[in-house]
């Protein structure tokens, strides 16, 4: 007698979106294809890299797709292991834009610069730098070091002026440490602007920030070959200035609804590529139904709810954890339990870290399942 299995849930290739069993995370690859082609031309226009941030799909086959279609541009991770995961899939050009600290990291970090082509880290301290020094030392590499500073997030990275110019002497001088370039991430902006011309303003005023420190490290210590900046959100404006030479956005393949609220004047419902199709499993009354996708299948870490993906007459209100409850006071609609509702994930990146599975589908067919790697590994 056969033993059942739940091989027999899983999707198959060229299945039919609507014979999927729910909550099913989503992505439209002809819409994911050209959010990377629209990045992809905006880096081509300033002439600078694109390097894509795979901490918000954790996927190998998409990152090798991302370094495809940006012209080779390399891939970010936020984790070592996310790191170990990429490479152990044949991904050869890496950044980790993150501190690495700890013996066993270190270890790690400097086995993996000599497994791969390219592979570079962040430092923001003295601390940072002379662990790095010291591990590098030990195994006899050489490694690639890229300076955070802070230009306003005011989360990781050493203040611009005289202690970044010390910063990058004291990586300039580390025997095993190579000096490339420095991180300035302006997150910072999408907190402070609301419209399109301070998206500009405040990010070209980041770059300014950023320009002037470029000047100290050049004029006072060696050339500064990198600056890497921007995410999904500010890549597209911080670009456009001449210090720039790489971007580093991870979300822009997907989008989410905090990307269709901050930015209503260049992000569109098409744009949001990642959605989670559930299936209707009680109608309490005309006002009111649930779904089968609660905060274990969308990601509630940020204010925004899910958001219908082709429609605008029902409200996703409230969760709890395999509940998804939807005020349906303003539709015409008549629904029943076995329903489908499709709703965009409103951070991408922290609801597919709840998934084993991303289900591409071009066409209404299922044409691609990518693994979720390196989910979990955040060590």
């Amino acid at each position: 007698m056969s033993m059942w299995t739940t091989d027999e849930m899983k999707p198959t290739l060229y299945q039919p979106v609507e014979t999927l069993e729910t909550p099913a995370l989503l992505v439209d690859i002809n819409a994911m294809e050209r959010n990377i082609e629209e990045y992809t031309a905006f880096a081509d226009e300033n002439d600078i890299s694109l390097r894509s941030h795979v901490k918000t799909h954790k996927n190998a086959e998409l990152a090798a797709l991302e370094d495809e279609m940006t012209d080779g541009g390399g891939i970010c991770c936020q984790t070592l292991g996310e790191v170990e995961t990429m490479a152990r899939n044949g991904i050869d050009d890496i950044y980790l834009s993150y501190q690495v600290v700890g013996k066993k990291k270190l270890d790690r970090f400097c086995w993996l610069s000599q497994k791969v082509e390219k592979l570079a880290t962040t430092v923001d301290s003295a601390a940072t730098i002379d662990c790095l020094q010291e591990a590098a030392h030990e195994h006899q590499t050489t490694v690639e070091v890229i300076l955070e500073v802070d230009v306003g997030l005011h989360r990781t990275g050493i203040d611009p002026g005289p202690q970044a110019v010390a910063l990058a002497e004291r990586i300039d001088e580390a025997a095993y440490l190579e000096f490339n370039g420095i991180l300035a991430y302006e997150s910072h902006v999408k907190a402070e602007a609301a419209t399109e011309s301070e998206f500009d303003k405040l990010c070209w005023e980041a770059m300014e920030l950023t320009q002037d420190v470029v000047e100290d490290i050049e004029a006072a210590v060696t050339s500064v070959d990198e600056v890497k900046v921007g995410g999904t959100a500010t890549s597209r404006y911080s670009g456009k200035h001449p210090v720039v030479t790489e971007i580093n956005p991870g979300m822009y393949p997907f989008n989410d609804v905090g990307e269709l609220e901050l930015r209503p004047w260049e992000v569109w419902k098409n744009d949001c590529t990642a959605t989670v199709v559930t299936t209707v499993i009680s109608v309490l009354d005309d006002d009111r139904l649930v779904v089968d996708g609660g905060s274990k299948t969308f990601s509630l870490d940020k204010p925004q709810m899910p958001v219908p993906k082709n429609r605008d007459d029902i409200k996703y209100v409230n969760a709890s954890e395999e509940h998804g409850w939807i005020d349906t006071s303003d539709s015409d609609e008549s629904f029943t339990v076995g329903d489908r509702l499709e709703f965009i994930v409103p951070h991408v990146c922290t609801t597919i870290n709840l998934h084993d599975l991303i289900i591409g589908i071009r066409d209404d067919r299922v044409e691609e399942l990518w693994e979720v790697q390196a989910r979990g590994k955040v060590r």
